[in-house]
């Protein structure tokens, strides 16, 4: 009998766990959080077309001629340095934002993260003054 009884009262304790969570839940018309939606009519002529052309030149790697200025650089374009990601250029463009310029390479290795490997390795990608 003890066993129905645990059934039972599982059964009851599910059931009425979705009907509060049915009558909690917000109405399909309302978006959920603090959300709001916006017209996509609004966007500036051209925009997309511009987005499109930067996300394709940062998608692709750097060429051997290619360099990128640290002093400079935004963080998506530090990202296209080998071995840097998003955390590491984001750290690199902060301690630039404190300390100024980097003047030279050598002085990259203050950033958190940032070795003698990384520096050999991003070495014939980077303007050095």
């Amino acid at each position: 009998m003890d066993d129905k009884r645990a059934a039972l009262m599982l059964a009851v304790l599910a059931i009425t766990g979705a009907g509060v969570r049915y009558f909690l839940s917000p109405s399909p018309g309302t978006p959920p959080g603090d959300v709001r939606l916006q017209s996509s009519t609004a966007t500036r002529p051209g925009g997309l077309q511009e987005t499109a052309r930067r996300a394709a030149q940062l998608a692709r790697p750097l060429l051997p001629g290619e360099r990128i200025d640290l002093d400079n650089a935004d963080v998506s374009e530090i990202t296209r340095l080998p071995h840097v990601g998003p955390a590491l250029a984001q750290r690199i463009v902060a301690w630039r934002t404190e300390h100024g310029p980097f003047g030279s390479l050598a002085r990259l290795d203050s950033v958190p993260g940032v070795g003698p490997k990384l520096l050999e390795a991003i070495r014939p990608f980077v303007v050095q003054p």
